[in-house]
């Protein structure tokens, strides 16, 4: 019996230390960490915390604790519609890359450290106060109170200048934030280097930063195939999960694209929440798993789309000026700290190509002394030739009226200015539904010659224009600018030689005594010609300054002989 005894005991400690070891094998060797305890059930595996539970029961509150924080976590993984309460008490921010500086290498969803500062100082001038997207997820599905004026911030595409630049400040500022980050591209080298898997560990660690899923490869799910679509949810999901050791929930979709089958693919792998980049607040977004966000350049907008009530008033009215004829001049300017150039006097001309031309050919066809590029066309592509224009325009050398033919492009430059001019005054008029034909511009100006719609009234009765009304998307960016004007009787052409933003352009016309400035397009088009020298630009290619453009504005008349512009350049 002792024999048999020993051997039945010896057995028992095999059995145990065997059923240990495979449970341990299925644990380490299956489980990618943070997959909950659903997925390894639904797989037939049992983990080792559940086996030891129950062989050897813990004491009763750590048993509670573990069970509240599974609770939780199944809880936090369940799928909430969205609470039609919730609506209009939050707006969403979405960033990409971060440069210590501006370069031609930038785009205009680039964002600079100084400038995100300066936006978090206007949000918090204006009460904004920010939230995880926890407590935004909470507030839509469940309607749980937020602060008002709630902001969350997003950041797309795991960049490496995010922990480098930006990271800092929220950690200083006690900010919450959200990093969606795409798994193929994780620990990527380059100009635009990706944070890899040890600092993103690190982020999720100290828990300032929800990290949530960017896809796979950063495709247009929309124009995948439905097992493409699923295979960049899941894995993209599974990865993160695995190294981050805890579930992921949110989604961000490749440029903002879901459609109605994306969505459901998202709710099948597991997603709570998930993003687009189509303008408007989260409450009023049409799914949880398609909420609304602002790109960070839209972000006045965002702002009083949430608080209607901080809208500046609709500005009315028409702004009349004599016009006289001047030499024409170019001086050299520092202003605000920025260096930029301005041509004044002459006569104003708009001009209007069949294709697209440098600003260089525009002065020469004209017979001008000096040009600039002009407003803002349909195609914004390169090497596109076409001239279409945003909004109505009246050009040389035919000089009849062309109206905005699309009305959903109308309809978004309401409000923008309208400006009109013949040899003896000026009109700027914000443009109404009604101006887009001739007969109800000659109203107030029956023997207009020329006409165009700026971007952005700059200067009005020479104060800087703040906040801007209708603006461009790119306003917030700083980028070569240029503008259009009137001062002192005479017409006005602007240019920086530096990037500046819209708003820091407008104080910079305004302190040099422009009384009415508009902005034309910037940033590659810019050109500025004075006396067939090309004072500035957007962009130089191999023996291509700037990108050739369907419209310039140029300024005939004779030149001031006493004036050197370098002489001034150099004062």
């Amino acid at each position: 019996m002792g024999v048999m005894r020993q051997f039945l005991v010896q057995l028992g400690v095999l059995v145990l230390l065997g059923g240990m070891g495979w449970s341990a094998w299925q644990w380490f060797g299956f489980l990618r960490p943070g997959q909950d305890f659903r997925a390894l059930q639904s797989a037939g595996i049992v983990p080792l915390p559940i086996l030891l539970e129950r062989t050897i029961r813990p004491p009763k509150a750590r048993w509670d604790a573990a069970t509240q924080r599974l609770k939780a976590q199944l809880l936090e993984a369940a799928y909430r519609p969205l609470d039609p309460r919730a609506a209009g008490e939050a707006i969403v921010l979405n960033y990409h890359d971060v440069f210590p500086k501006r370069s031609a290498q930038n785009v205009w969803w680039d964002i600079t450290p100084q400038e995100f500062e300066a936006q978090l100082a206007w949000l918090k001038s204006r009460g904004a106060r920010f939230i995880s997207l926890d407590e935004l997820r909470r507030h839509l599905t469940q309607n749980t109170p937020l602060p008002k004026n709630a902001v969350a911030l997003t950041f797309d595409d795991n960049h490496q200048g995010f922990y480098d630049h930006i990271y800092p400040i929220l950690k200083r500022e006690k900010i919450p934030a959200a990093m969606f980050v795409h798994t193929d591209f994780v620990g990527r080298k380059g100009p635009r280097a990706r944070m890899d898997w040890a600092t993103l560990r690190t982020l999720d660690r100290e828990g300032l930063v929800t990290i949530g899923s960017h896809t796979v490869s950063h495709r247009d799910l929309t124009q995948l195939p439905l097992a493409e679509q699923r295979r960049e949810l899941l894995e993209s999901k599974w990865a993160l999960e695995r190294e981050l050791g805890r579930p992921v929930s949110y989604i961000a979709y490749p440029e903002g694209k879901a459609d109605a089958v994306t969505l459901k693919l998202a709710r099948e792998a597991g997603y709570t929440m998930g993003f687009t980049i189509d303008w408007r607040l989260p409450g009023d977004s049409p799914d949880m798993l398609a909420v609304g966000r602002y790109v960070h350049t839209q972000m006045p907008r965002a702002w009083y789309t949430l608080n209607p009530q901080d809208r500046p008033q609709a500005r009315t009215g028409i702004v009349e000026r004599r016009l006289k004829e001047a030499p024409v001049r170019l001086e050299y300017r520092r202003d605000l700290g920025v260096r930029w150039a301005l041509v004044r006097g002459g006569r104003a001309e708009s001009r209007l190509s069949s294709y697209r031309e440098s600003v260089r050919d525009f002065v020469e066809q004209a017979g001008a002394v000096a040009g600039i590029n002009g407003t803002f066309f349909a195609d914004p592509y390169l090497k596109a030739q076409d001239n279409t224009m945003v909004g109505p325009v009246v050009a040389a050398p035919r000089r009849y009226f062309i109206p905005e033919r699309n009305p959903y492009v109308l309809y978004r430059i309401v409000e923008r200015p309208l400006v009109a001019w013949n040899r003896e005054r000026i009109v700027f008029v914000p443009l109404k539904f009604d101006m887009n034909r001739p007969d109800s511009i000659r109203r107030f100006m029956p023997d207009f010659t020329d006409l165009f719609v700026g971007g952005v009234w700059m200067v009005r009765g020479g104060k800087a224009v703040w906040p801007l009304k209708n603006p461009p998307s790119d306003h917030w960016e700083p980028r070569p600018r240029v503008f259009f004007g009137y001062a002192q009787g005479e017409p006005v052409l602007g240019a920086s030689l530096q990037p500046v933003s819209t708003a820091l352009l407008a104080r910079m016309a305004a302190a040099a005594g422009v009384e009415e400035a508009v902005l034309l397009d910037s940033g590659y088009s810019t050109s500025l010609v004075y006396q067939g020298r090309l004072i500035a630009v957007g962009r130089r290619w191999e023996g291509v300054p700037s990108r050739p453009v369907p419209h310039a504005i140029v300024l005939h008349g004779a030149l001031e002989q006493a004036q050197d512009p370098a002489a001034t350049r150099r004062n």
